[in-house]
């Protein structure tokens, strides 16, 4: 059943699914509902799929929501797809398998809701889930809102949950198809509405097509459009967009962070014409930012960058030490193994268990089931992957740092 048709009468469809009241109001004489629709029911592949909520206050008095879509934030996903795979925004790192977090932003915050009144805005489906294949789709909606009857933080509310869900066909388009449905969201950039704005600009660097290559050029030359343009960048993946992202990477202000971003956007290209500029940047930057390019370094550059992380072995700063050995790891060399087998014997813990992850992720091995180092005796770990690499090593596989599995224990 398609979006419009969960809520017929007589036989017509609406685009409003159902209104999802929140049983058990959470304060006496309050109550919200909720309800999820989407404009249309059949989408191109590559096009952005915005789903609108609703909250109507059916109370006598106001009420105050976290608008927020999870607290904190985005910490877990407001909306499930059956059937599609969680959408990708990290490009490929020299340690991708090992620990990662994740981050996000809040779309709003407090929110004043009028007795009779609603509150409405929309999620960006794509940014959650890939959505990149033909089929039919089903989006599920779990939102845990935080409701108070007065503007206190957001802590000290109630939380109530309002369910709903969208059923959505997603079909082969052509390039003009696609180029025309991305009009309105090209159009949403110049919206005076924050929210708006900032998921029309995630839907265009996120989705990046063809067509949007000038467009996110563009964006990466506004300050505030940055950050979010340098994963466009990295999408469209053409001479002019690495062009730019080795621009950013070499005259961004240290203190905003773009330049790391650009530095690993530019190695997870895999154009290595920017390899010396990596070399160089990981020789003349400090701190964090050097640690990146040392990092992307050896992403980019494979069994050609070994000799150079091994340098960068010898620092003193534990700092650029533990970037060395995550950039042996983005090697994918073979080369790269009995310097991390060396690495840990380090005299700082956070350097051994790098090296521990790192050649987890280059063997598939580990000391124990979890890949982490037996940081009670460094010297029982280091022996077993000597022995180990002294009698297995000639014909061990190596992989790519793309290839994560479960390590196999050494003993």
């Amino acid at each position: 059943m398609g979006a419009r048709g969960r809520w017929a009468m007589a036989g017509k469809a609406a685009f409003i699914l159902c209104w999802c009241a929140l049983l058990p109001p959470v304060m006496s004489g309050q109550s919200l509902q909720g309800r999820f629709f989407t404009p249309k029911n059949t989408y191109l592949v590559g096009e952005p799929i915005f789903v609108t909520y609703e909250l109507l206050n059916t109370g006598p008095q106001p009420l105050w929501i976290d608008g927020r879509l999870d607290d904190p934030c985005f910490d877990q996903s407001p909306i499930t797809v059956e059937n599609a795979s969680p959408a990708r925004h990290r490009w490929k790192t020299a340690l991708d398998c090992g620990p990662t977090g994740f981050g996000g932003s809040c779309l709003s915050s407090e929110v004043e809701i009028k007795p009779g009144q609603t509150h409405s805005g929309r999620i960006y489906a794509n940014h959650y889930y890939g959505l990149d294949q033909p089929g039919i789709y089903e989006i599920d909606i779990d939102w845990n809102i935080h409701m108070s009857d007065g503007p206190i933080p957001s802590f000290s509310a109630e939380t109530v949950e309002v369910m709903g869900n969208v059923d959505i066909r997603v079909v082969q388009g052509t390039e003009p198809e696609l180029e025309s449905a991305f009009q309105p969201v090209l159009r949403d950039l110049a919206s005076a509405d924050y929210e708006i704005r900032g998921q029309s600009l995630q839907a265009v660097t996120e989705q990046a097509q063809p067509f949007l290559e000038q467009t996110i050029l563009d964006l990466s030359r506004n300050p505030e459009d940055v950050w979010p343009a340098i994963e466009g960048l990295y999408r469209i993946n053409t001479p002019q967009t690495r062009s730019r992202l080795a621009d950013l990477a070499e005259h961004s202000q240290s203190e905003d962070g773009i330049r790391a971003q650009a530095v690993q956007a530019l190695a997870a290209t895999g154009d290595t014409s920017y390899l010396p500029l990596l070399f160089r940047l990981a020789r003349t930057l400090k701190g964090y930012e050097q640690a990146m390019a040392i990092e992307s370094a050896g992403l980019l550059g494979g069994d050609k960058a070994v000799s150079f992380l091994l340098n960068f072995l010898r620092s003193p700063d534990p700092l650029v030490r533990g970037a060395a050995v995550r950039g042996l790891a983005g090697t994918a060399s073979r080369n790269a193994v009995g310097p991390l087998i060396q690495e840990l014997g380090d005299s700082d813990a956070s350097v051994r268990e790098n090296a521990s992850f790192a050649l987890t992720q280059l063997t598939h091995r580990s000391v124990s089931q979890h890949a982490l180092p037996a940081e009670a005796d460094p010297a029982s770990t280091f022996q077993i992957w000597v022995n180990w690499w002294l009698t297995q090593g000639r014909n061990a596989t190596v992989y790519d740092p793309t290839e994560c599995a479960e390590p196999t224990p050494l003993n």
